[in-house]
């Protein structure tokens, strides 16, 4: 008998939480990160203190300044990476603000905004950047 055995046990597992984010660490954070962007070495390390800049804001929910510094790191450097992915976030969830507030024109700019971003995946796959 098998088939009518003891049924397993399954744990149920707790979902894991994020960990608490010191809001006002995050924003000192991108300060200080700011006044080395001047004495960056070289383009690479250029994007990457604009990536950390961008990734402390979005950590902070700023979502304008993590776009603004995103959007700084990919006009400088097109390519694939975590400004595109938090970019596609930010994008997305501007966008679902803007079509809760049935805001046309910010829905308008946000759906561009994502479009641009998956041409410019097309052209990264593609070699045209």
């Amino acid at each position: 008998m098998l088939f009518f055995g003891k049924k397993k046990s399954v744990e149920k597992k707790t979902p894991e939480t994020e960990p608490e984010v010191n809001r006002e660490e995050l924003l000192a954070q991108a300060e200080q990160l700011k006044g080395t962007l001047d004495t960056a070495k070289d383009k690479a390390e250029r994007i990457r203190i604009l990536n950390e800049i961008g990734s402390c804001y979005f950590q902070a929910k700023e979502t304008d300044q993590a776009i603004a510094y995103y959007e700084q790191s990919l006009e400088e450097d097109k390519q694939l990476g975590k400004a595109y992915t938090d970019l596609l976030k930010l994008y997305n969830l501007k966008r679902q603000e803007a079509a809760s507030a049935k805001d046309d024109e910010n829905l308008t700019l946000y759906m561009n905004k994502v479009q641009n971003l998956m041409q410019l995946s097309k052209d990264v796959i593609r070699g045209k950047v």
